[in-house]
Order: C-alpha cells, then sequence, then structure tokens
C-alpha cells in the first residue's frame, strides 16, 4: 500500500504536518520524483510516499447469503395430473432429494376425430419371394411405376402431368413390404433426402399411390394364378376386395365388425358396442342404425 508522509526539513523552519502536506499536493503545487514529494517553486522535498503491507482487520462475522427466489419446478404424470419436484425453500440445500419411481401407465389413445385409415396388404411376404434371383419383378415394378403416375393425376386434378412423380418408386415398394398400408406404419419405414422423417403430407402421398399399386397387383395376380402356384401361396380375393370397398368407403374394421353383430344379433345393446370398440354410445347408435337399415 502507498501512502504519503512528510520530510524532516534540512533547515530550522517547522515541518510541514500531514495535513499541510495532503493540501499542497492536492492544490497541485508538488512533483514527485520517484518516491519523493518536491515543492515546485523551491525544489524542497518536502514529503515522501512509503510503502506498506496491507494487513486486513480480521473479522468474525458470517457473510451474508443472498437469498433466492423460490421457484417450484413439476413435472406430469401419464394422465396429466401436475407433481411438484423441487422442496420448499426451508429445505436445507445440501440434502437430496429422494428418486421415486412411478409405476409405468399405458397410454391412453384418445378417441377424437376421424379414425386412422388402415388397408390389410396380404402381399406383404409374397412381394418377397421376388427378391430373389430368377424371378421377375417387372410385372411389380410397372404397377408401382404406374400407381406413381396416377396419384399424380389425382393430386393435379385437371392438369396435365409433366411426367414428374410426387412420390419414389422406391418408397411405395417399402410400404407394400409392410402387412398394413396406412401412414402410421409407413411413417416408421420413409424417410426424404436427408434422411430424416418424411413429412406427413409426403407419406400421405405415399401411402396413397401404395393404396393403389396394390389393387393393380392383387388384380393381376387373380388373372395369373400360376405367380402364386410357382411358391404355392394362395390369396382371399374376396376378402381383400371386400375390404377395399370399405376402405374406399372411408368405413373403418370396426364399423364393419360392429354392423356384422347387429345383423346377427338384434338384441346387441349399442352401450356393449361402444365399450367393445372403444367409441362414443353415439357412432355405436349409427352403425345400428345402418346396419338394421340394410338388414
Amino acid at each position: 500500500m502507498l501512502h504519503a508522509t512528510t520530510w524532516p526539513p534540512l533547515t530550522d523552519i517547522n515541518p510541514l504536518t500531514l495535513a499541510q502536506l495532503r493540501q499542497a499536493r492536492d492544490e497541485n503545487r508538488t512533483l514527485r520524483v520517484d518516491n519523493l514529494i518536491v515543492e515546485k517553486q523551491t525544489g524542497e522535498i518536502i514529503g515522501c510516499y512509503v510503502h506498506s503491507q496491507l494487513t486486513p482487520e480480521p473479522y468474525n462475522y458470517l457473510p451474508q447469503v443472498k437469498a433466492t427466489a423460490y421457484r417450484p419446478n413439476f413435472t406430469m404424470f401419464d394422465d396429466g395430473t401436475p407433481l411438484e419436484m423441487t422442496a420448499g425453500p426451508e429445505a436445507s440445500q445440501q440434502s437430496s432429494a429422494d428418486i421415486i419411481q412411478f409405476p409405468q401407465q399405458a397410454l391412453l389413445a384418445s378417441n377424437a376425430g376421424r379414425p386412422v385409415a388402415v388397408l390389410t396388404n396380404p402381399l406383404a411376404g409374397f412381394l418377397q419371394y421376388f427378391n430373389f434371383d430368377g424371378y421377375s419383378a417387372d410385372w411389380i415394378d410397372g404397377y408401382i411405376i404406374g400407381a406413381c403416375g396416377i396419384q399424380v393425376e389425382h393430386e393435379s386434378g385437371l392438369t396435365a402431368t409433366t411426367g414428374r412423380f410426387n412420390v419414389s418408386p422406391s418408397d411405395v415398394r417399402r410400404v407394400l413390404y409392410q402387412s398394413e398400408i396406412c401412414t402410421e406404419s409407413a411413417a416408421t419405414a420413409l424417410c426424404n433426402h436427408n434422411l430424416e422423417p418424411m413429412g406427413v403430407r409426403q407419406v400421405e402421398r405415399v401411402v396413397q399411390a401404395a393404396r393403389i399399386a396394390l389393387g393393380g397387383l392383387m388384380r393381376h395376380l387373380e388373372g395369373h394364378p400360376e405367380l402364386m402356384e410357382q411358391f404355392e401361396y394362395t390369396l382371399d380375393f374376396e376378402a381383400f376386395w371386400k375390404e377395399r370397398s370399405a376402405y374406399l368407403r372411408g368405413e373403418s374394421p370396426d364399423n364393419a365388425e360392429a354392423m356384422k353383430l347387429f345383423r346377427q344379433d338384434q338384441t346387441v345393446t349399442v352401450t356393449a358396442v361402444a365399450k367393445r370398440f372403444g367409441v362414443h354410445r353415439n357412432t355405436a347408435g349409427n352403425w345400428k342404425r345402418e346396419a338394421l337399415m340394410h338388414n
């Protein structure tokens, strides 16, 4: 630490006091030469700067800790119930929270909105045979490419196509290898050019083309049974066309099964059908009226 002090005079004149020395320095009447304080007019050394080691005073008080605002944290149960996870402000800072293992609960799917349209694909396993050498898959590629072109016509309306597809034939083939053709299952197997999950609208286009291609492939196999006989493979064409007709009308498999129950046994209640298929009573009631109307 540097501080100023007086200098013993060379004459008999009384030395300056420390207050006078500070006043002279503050009034800019002095110069500093190294650690000496020299008066400008006379050149007399009237003081000097002394270095001393700073020793802080001992203290016995506790440091003050700034209080922090209490902001609780929450987590959510599977049913949406909030649960506070942070302890209160009175809890110790060094205490650790216990980890609570919650039981696993199945997510409850919402029944709101239009049900997902699912079309069963009976050719999922059959098409795998044509991946081996010696079996021509040209007829499969022809229907897939044709379906891609039809999909463009459906989306463009009356506008003539330029020859470019909205979907990739390889993506359509990948969907045809799945046992069910729907957007949910197709989204798990499709990705874009950046190897990222494909957008919902593009997945819908691929599913639409796959559904068109499946109809053409089934029609071709129905007219050429020798393609199935070489693998000893059989298909239920009647069940497929019936399901496909309901699919095109927007009917779900639950709808068809519920209407079948109402036609077979008219004593079946609407409440029982609603609980069985997980739908609203109004939906089950509409199914019953439609089934009895066409019975």
